[in-house]
């Protein structure tokens, strides 16, 4: 479950930030990418829309990278 409420994460990090996406936190590193959309929750999880597959993912799964 996320550590930030939808509305955290968007006063937080605006539109267009851009992140380290990891698919498993077990891995290090992954592609840089860029939000499209603002956070919206979903159920018990907080989804952004990013810039490349898959799309919509998880914040917990996003690195900030600045």
């Amino acid at each position: 479950m996320s550590k930030l409420t939808a509305q955290q994460f968007n006063e937080k990090y605006l539109v267009g930030h851009i992140f380290i996406y990891q698919e498993s936190r077990f891995l290090r590193g992954g592609p840089a990418v860029r939000t499209l959309d603002i956070a919206k929750n979903e159920g018990n999880r907080v989804i952004v829309e990013i810039n490349i597959h898959p799309y919509y993912v998880d914040i917990d799964s996003l690195t900030n990278s600045q």
